[in-house]
């Protein structure tokens, strides 16, 4: 089947960054504001879903005493106790616990507006000192990686955890997902590269999906989005390619998507002091 180029779809694909801010300490109101990382009240994971995201942290950071305490809040545990794990993602997971900003995570299971994941400041709080906080809110659409096909090792590339700290690569550390004719993967994949090859997972190739229209038993058409990976170790000419594949609309509502240079532009003027 022939290849296709959707430009039209290339911006919504996970890490989908809408921005907004609402600014707090401007009131007489009381407000507390709340730093670290933590689950969101009104949209919980199941338990089986917070097991799969707790695994999926453990491999990544090596942290394996990392959970959820009773209030929600990510804790780290012993950070001597270190079993393997990325030390990239480490330091990453810990500045976003004991960061100034709050980092809060929402089950949003089968929205048709995310793709996998997608962050959003929400609030910009300043202190009685005059320092300024961000609140980001970062959704997790877990029933989307149910609809992935393909090689385990792409699948465990791109599991849910990864997608998380490829949203707070976007909040702590700016890193933007802008592609051009001379870089398919950008700023933040580049970054996330570093800790597959950490943890000896192969390394996505590029940033945007490839399309291709395929046609389903009962003869109707749909578009099916692939990404693609490569394994770090070996020659260049004899390293293996694994994959994974969707159906976009079972993922993601092209209707209710955002341009590209709106969601660029809320993103710069969020990272600026």
């Amino acid at each position: 089947m022939k290849w296709i180029t959707l430009r039209a779809v290339f911006f919504f694909f996970v890490s989908f960054f809408a921005c907004s801010s609402r600014v707090f300490g401007e009131t007489d109101e009381p407000y507390r504001f709340r730093s670290g990382f933590h689950l969101k009240q009104n949209h919980r994971f199941s338990n089986t879903q917070l097991k799969t995201l707790l695994h999926g942290f453990r491999f990544w950071t090596g942290l394996s005493e990392i959970t959820f305490d009773d209030s929600g809040n990510l804790s780290l545990g012993d950070r001597s106790r270190v079993t393997g794990g990325s030390a990239t993602a480490r330091q990453l997971i810990i500045a976003a616990v004991e960061g100034q900003d709050s980092f809060t995570l929402e089950n949003r299971d089968s929205s048709p507006t995310i793709a996998f994941a997608q962050i959003e400041s929400t609030e910009s709080y300043a202190d009685g000192a005059g320092s300024r906080h961000n609140g980001w809110e970062i959704r997790l659409d877990l029933s989307d990686f149910v609809e992935l096909a393909g090689h385990e090792e792409a699948r465990s590339s791109f599991d849910p955890a990864i997608n998380v700290i490829h949203e707070l690569a976007h909040a702590i550390l700016g890193y933007r997902d802008l592609v051009d004719p001379t870089d398919q993967l950008g700023q933040c994949e580049r970054y996330i590269n570093q800790m597959r090859t950490e943890v000896k997972l192969p390394q996505r190739l590029y940033y945007h999906p490839h399309y291709k229209t395929a046609t389903r038993s009962d003869g109707l058409t749909f578009i099916q989005a692939e990404l693609r990976f490569v394994e770090v170790a070996g020659e260049q000419s004899k390293k293996k390619e694994f994959f994974v594949n969707f159906n976009l609309d079972k993922v993601f509502d092209l209707r209710s998507a955002k341009s590209t240079a709106t969601i660029h532009a809320n993103l710069l003027a969020q990272r600026t002091p």
